[in-house]
C-alpha cells in the first residue's frame, strides 16, 4: 500500500547504510530465520504475521509499530463499516499495546497513541529528493493545469472544490484545465465517477483529463503533467491526524499548492496559498493562472521548505538511531 511505501519500503530502501542487509539475504525465504537474524521488526498499522506479540516474543527481538493514520475512521469513510465489522481500531490499540515503541508521522496522532503506549516517537514523512522517481520530468503545455491526485477516500474532501470548478470552467478567456489523477477506471461504487463529475464541472471544464492509478513506483509522475496542486481536506478528527504528504509530493517537483487551512496542513508552516473560505480556491487558483511565473517561485519556496524539514536523509538518520536505541534499551 501507499503507506507501507512511504513508511517502511522507501526508508529502507534509502538506509542500506545502517542495516545488514547480507544477513537477510541469506535468510530470505525461511521466516523463522528471517525473524532469528533481526534485532528490531517495524510493521505499518497491523502485523502481517498474527498477533504482534506472538512471533517476535519467539525470537527475542524488539518491535516497533508505525502509524500514519489514526485508527477511528468517520462515518463517511468507504472502509467505515469494514473497519467496524474487522475491529480493526481494537486490532491496531492491541498492536500498539504490544509493541515497544510506535512511530507516528505527526504529534497530533502522537497524542492519541500516547495514551496506549508511552514509548511514540514523531517521524515526519519524507521523501529522497533527487533520487528515483523524485527526479522532475517537467511535461510542459499551453494550458495550466491544476492537479488533484486522490484516492477513493477522497470523494467528500474533492467535493469541496464543486463551486470553485464550476466558476473556473466558466471563465472562456481563461486557458486553465484540471486532471484528476490515481482514477480507477473499473471502479463500480460510483465513487470515481462522483470525484469525476466534480473535477471536470459537471463536464463544462474544457481542459479535463485523469490519469489512471499508476503503480507506486511510478506514481510520482503525475505531477510531471501539472502545474499546481489542489489539497482540499474535509475539516474532521480522522483528517486532523493525517499527514502533510501531498504537501511534500508537490514540493518535490516544485509546485504551488493551494491548500485548505485545516489540520494536519495548518499544524506547518509550508508556503503554500491557504484557503480559508471557500471564495479562496477560485481566488487563488485564478492568481496562478494569470501569474505562472509568480507558481514557478512559489514552488521554489516550497522545495526549500521541504527539503529542509522532509529530506528523507536526514529523518533516517534519525529514525535508524532511534531504532538502535530501542535495540538496545
Amino acid at each position: 500500500s501507499g503507506c507501507d511505501y512511504h513508511r517502511i519500503a522507501l526508508p529502507f530502501r534509502y538506509g542500506g547504510e545502517y542495516v545488514d542487509n547480507a544477513a537477510f539475504y541469506a535468510a530470505r525465504g525461511d521466516m523463522d530465520k528471517l525473524f532469528s537474524a533481526a534485532e528490531v521488526i517495524v510493521w505499518n498499522r497491523l502485523f502481517p504475521f498474527g498477533w504482534a506479540s506472538e512471533v517476535p516474543n519467539k525470537h527475542g527481538v524488539k518491535t516497533i509499530v508505525d502509524l500514519d493514520d489514526y485508527w477511528a475512521l468517520y462515518p463517511n469513510h468507504y472502509l467505515y463499516q469494514t473497519y467496524l465489522k474487522q475491529r480493526i481500531p481494537e486490532k491496531i490499540i492491541k498492536t500498539i499495546q504490544s509493541a515497544d515503541a510506535v512511530t507516528v508521522t505527526a504529534p497530533r496522532l502522537a497524542d492519541k497513541v500516547r495514551p496506549h503506549n508511552k514509548n511514540v516517537y514523531v517521524i515526519p514523512n519524507a521523501l529522497p529528493f533527487g533520487h528515483g522517481q523524485f527526479v522532475p520530468n517537467r511535461k510542459e503545455s499551453d494550458v495550466f493545469r491544476f492537479l488533484y491526485p486522490g484516492q477513493r477516500s477522497h470523494m467528500y474532501d474533492a467535493r469541496i472544490l464543486r463551486g470553485p470548478l464550476q466558476r473556473l470552467a466558466s471563465d472562456n478567456n481563461r486557458k486553465v484545465g484540471v486532471i484528476l489523477a490515481g482514477y480507477s477506471p473499473h471502479d463500480k461504487s460510483g465513487i470515481w465517477a462522483d470525484m469525476c463529475r466534480t473535477m471536470s464541472a459537471g463536464g463544462k471544464m474544457k481542459n479535463y483529463q485523469t490519469i489512471d492509478q499508476l503503480p507506486l513506483d511510478e506514481y510520482m509522475s503525475i505531477y510531471d503533467q501539472a502545474d499546481a496542486v489542489l489539497v482540499p481536506l474535509e475539516n474532521n478528527t480522522f483528517n486532523h491526524h493525517k499527514s502533510n504528504l501531498k504537501i511534500i509530493e508537490a514540493a518535490s517537483r516544485k509546485l504551488p499548492v493551494i491548500c485548505q487551512k485545516v489540520p494536519p496542513y495548518s499544524d506547518c508552516d509550508a508556503p503554500v496559498l491557504w484557503v480559508e473560505t471557500q471564495t479562496d480556491w477560485y481566488k487563488h487558483m485564478k492568481f496562478l493562472a494569470d501569474n505562472p511565473q509568480a507558481g514557478i517561485e512559489l514552488g521554489e519556496r516550497l522545495y526549500g521548505w521541504a527539503l529542509t524539514h522532509h529530506n528523507l536523509f536526514v529523518q533516517n538518520k534519525f529514525r535508524f538511531d532511534l531504532y538502535a536505541h530501542i535495540v538496545n534499551s
